[in-house]
């Protein structure tokens, strides 16, 4: 008997829980029931509520009184009964999907409405020119069929640019605001015609159906938006700038459809018509693109036009001076090298290949299973804007075991097939990559574990199943050279250290990610990786705002804006300018003075861009105090009798007499210190976007006459952390060396600033064959030509950006010399962003 009422005895073995207990004392009478539980007939008396949702029961409304509990259960029961059970269980247990979007009928449709042969689209209509031979489009999974192209030649070409040139001339006259209604109603057709793209992008291209109509649409109409928003309001810093004219934009290998929107929207966005060369393999989804465009009114005739044909037909581009830039898409370095002509002060704007493998480091203290996860996911469906370029794994050895059972166990779950199933994880390989069986039975015979899963591939031949290399050497042929398709590269490594030491020597490498849960060491490995796009503990996130194309390119949406535009102190350029109309506005009118020319040195030339390669990355970690403190030592020394010393007579020092070389030292010194990043708001979390040094930076002196004003480039670039070689013409060699004295006495490291003698041509290319990450070409000239330069990833023509003799520099000089001297850098930092 306890002490809170009378004692209750335990329920009898067997009683359902909740049952109430048996009352105690003698039996009672039962109370009358003023209610009878339902017969199944009595079901009739409930209403019955049917919508999009499950079945509800609602029992009738008595007067005054309302059904109790057992009673409503009880008519329930008898409802079902008479009813059957509810689908739901039914659906759970077959597991059966419902009508799905998309397919292949939309891009089907379209095909069959051209009759499975379409020809160029050129100044807003279909041409079809008599008398050509044709190219056959096959679909990725089957080898079947689709449609045939017709193989285009240099007179469908001279259309095509004769076209562009008319609409360039009067859209570049626009006023941004309109431009920006047109790319607006451009996204908007693309998202209306989100089935079609979508089926042909998966039909011809491989892309998963999934992928397309999914990050991949979302991320194109992103890129379409966000030059639209720049036109509209206008771009900081380039309000004065003109279009450049007609842009080419040559693909090639695996691209996707938001790679080309990149660049239309931002080349369109700046004033510019665009005339696009597929790939001969996979050309429908730029038509389908172009007949979107050219539907309704969305772009005026000719701004988007697209020739078909085979690679030899980019070569006929050479005979049409009205192309003023051209850029790539897909293509690899020795293809770029083979179409280009020209040079950088004498021909179109050349801008080199993008992409590339993404690396992923995972340290010891990562999360296994979500970096297993998303690494997999993206070795099945590579990013949209460097697609089949692979991915290599640097994992700590601590981990490398649980880490390589994870990938496994993942790899085996993937799902090979058909691209137009919204189930597939991996579809075919695109018509343009060859596959990577080569390079595999290459890694297992060097030693290399190859682990492919079971899987059953579709027929057809263009299909390769998921594959895990372990094992490799550094030197291995997997890691040298990309490898398309479904491969995973694994390496250990010891420590985050040789992590970054490793990722920064690996060729082709685009973007990368850190995988760790100590922020503190995931943050400083992130810091030293040398890459434009960085994510951490995240792959596959992208952004323009934030940085989208990673590598070495054009990493946010304004430097990508920059690329297609001219600045009013550059002046038009062209293969048919006559020679003197591309000198600097520097140039002086007296003659050569301090000696005769020599050709520079390469072995020289190699030692010292190597010295600067190594002093560079110290010199750019110190902080911005540090090194304005180098500027204004420097200042200090040429302004006295200081360690550099008098001007010596027959020096070409203009530029330090009248204090503009002290000047300009002290203005960097000042606004290097204020210098620093901006945080955006991006999906999943925020972006830091920051500049960073471009590494070491080739300045070639040529032309006819010397130059006085060239030493001004020089502070910019090594208040912002870059090392210079240095090749100067007789008359700039003595100022250049009092300036590197009196840096040097300030506080430079040595070697990170090397004079060395030249003048007699052949300036540029000696300093391009030893890759220096920017080279800078100043007096104009044709040395060297774009097919030695574009081994450099930043080319640079200054012009007139110091102003002419007796002039100032334009308002926003200072910005670009910033901008010239350092690259985007883009570090995703996971979060509860938008």
């Amino acid at each position: 008997m306890g002490c809170g009422g009378p004692s209750r005895s335990p329920p009898a073995p067997g009683t359902p829980l909740g049952t109430p207990p048996a009352p105690s004392g003698p039996p009672q009478a039962a109370p009358r029931s003023r209610y009878r539980p339902p017969l199944p007939p009595a079901a009739r008396h409930f209403r019955f509520r049917l919508g999009a949702g499950p079945i509800s029961m609602v029992p009738p409304r008595r007067r005054g009184r309302s059904l109790r509990p057992g009673a409503r259960l009880a008519g329930a029961a008898a409802a079902m009964a008479v009813l059957g059970p509810p689908p739901v269980p039914g659906i759970f247990s077959s597991m059966e999907e419902g009508p799905r979007p998309g397919g292949a009928a939309p891009g089907e449709a379209w095909l069959e409405t051209h009759g499975r042969a379409l020809g160029h689209f050129v100044a807003g209509t279909w041409l079809k020119p008599p008398g050509r031979g044709t190219l056959e489009c096959r679909e990725a999974a089957t080898g079947r069929l689709l449609a045939t192209v017709p193989r285009g030649e240099e007179a469908d070409l001279a259309a095509a640019v004769e076209a562009a040139a008319v609409a360039a001339a009067k859209w570049g006259r626009l006023g941004g605001p309109q431009r920006a209604q047109h790319l607006q109603r451009l996204a908007a057709a693309l998202e209306q015609g989100a089935a079609g793209l979508g089926a042909v992008a998966a039909l011809s291209g491989g892309r998963p159906l999934a992928q397309a109509l999914g990050a991949d649409l979302e991320l194109g109409l992103w890129l379409l938006r966000v030059p639209a928003g720049w036109a509209q309001i206008g771009p900081p810093g380039l309000g004065s700038w003109a279009p450049l004219g007609v842009v080419a934009v040559l693909m090639s290998g695996p691209c996707s459809l938001a790679a080309l929107l990149w660049k239309l929207g931002s080349l369109l966005a700046m004033g510019n018509a665009a005339l696009v060369l597929p790939p001969a393999e996979a050309p429908l989804a730029p038509l389908l693109l172009a007949e979107l465009s050219g539907a309704g009114g969305v772009l005026p005739p000719g701004l988007l036009n697209v020739v078909t044909g085979t690679p030899c037909l980019r070569r006929a581009l050479r005979a049409h001076t009205r192309i003023a830039a051209i850029t790539f898409l897909g293509d690899r370095q020795e293809e770029v090298q083979d179409v280009a002509w020209g040079s950088p002060c004498r021909g179109p704007r050349l801008g080199g290949a993008r992409g590339g493998r993404v690396v992923v480091i995972v340290l010891d203290s990562a999360d296994l299973d979500s970096a297993a996860a998303a690494i997999v996911g993206s070795m099945g469906t590579p990013p949209a804007l460097f697609p089949w370029g692979g991915c290599v794994v640097l994992v700590q050895e601590g981990v490398v075991a649980p880490l390589e059972r994870r990938l496994r166990a993942r790899l085996g779950g993937l799902r090979v097939g058909d691209p137009l199933d919204l189930g597939t994880d991996v579809g075919p390989l695109p018509p343009m990559a060859a596959p990577p069986k080569g390079v595999v039975q290459a890694a297992h015979e060097e030693g290399a574990e190859v682990f492919q899963p079971p899987v059953t591939l579709p027929p057809g031949g263009r299909f390769y199943p998921p594959t895990l290399i372990t094992g490799v050497a550094p030197t291995s042929r997997c890691l040298r050279e990309l490898v398309p398709g479904p491969v995973l590269v694994l390496l250990p490594v010891r420590s985050p250290g040789e992590a970054v030491t490793v990722a920064s020597g690996l060729p082709h490498v685009a973007a990368g990610a850190v995988w760790a849960q100590d922020v503190t060491l995931a943050l400083d490995t992130a810091d030293r990786l040398p890459l434009g796009l960085v994510w951490l503990n995240a792959l596959n996130l992208l952004d323009p705002r934030g940085g989208c194309a990673g590598g070495d390119g054009d990493g946010t949406s304004l430097e990508a804006l920059r690329e297609y535009g001219r600045p009013p102190w550059e002046p038009p350029l062209g293969l048919g300018n006559p020679p003197e109309t591309l000198l600097d506005l520097e140039l002086s009118p007296e003659p050569v003075r301090g000696g005769p020319a020599v050709a520079p040195n390469s072995a020289d030339v190699a030692a010292a861009v190597e010295a600067a390669r190594r002093v560079a990355l110290g010199w750019s970690r110190l902080p911005a105090l540090a090194r304005a403190r180098v500027l204004r030592g420097a200042a200090a020394a040429l302004g006295g009798s200081g360690a550099a010393g008098p001007p010596q007579k027959g020096d070409d020092d203009d530029g330090d007499s009248d204090g503009r070389l002290r000047g300009a030292l002290l203005r960097w010194a000042a606004r290097v210190e204020l210098l620093g990043g901006v945080v955006q708001e991006v999906p999943g979390g925020r972006a830091l976007v920051t500049r960073r040094p471009l590494g070491v930076v080739g300045v070639a002196w040529s032309g006819p006459r010397p130059l006085r004003r060239a030493l001004e480039l020089l502070p910019p670039a090594l208040a912002l952390g870059n090392g210079l070689v240095v090749v100067a013409p007789p008359s700039g060699v003595g100022p250049a060396l009092r300036l590197q004295q009196a840096l040097v006495a300030a506080g430079l490291p040595g070697g990170a600033l090397a004079v060395l003698p030249g003048g007699a041509g052949g300036d540029g290319a000696t300093l391009a064959r030893h890759h220096p990450d920017g080279l800078w070409l100043c007096g104009g000239g044709t040395d060297p030509d774009w097919a030695s330069a574009l081994s450099v990833t930043h080319v640079w023509v200054p012009g007139g950006v110091l102003g002419g003799p007796g002039q100032e520099p334009p308002p926003d000089a200072e910005r670009e010399l910033e901008l010239r001297c350092t690259r985007p850098r883009c570090l995703w930092v996971p979060g509860s962003g938008p």
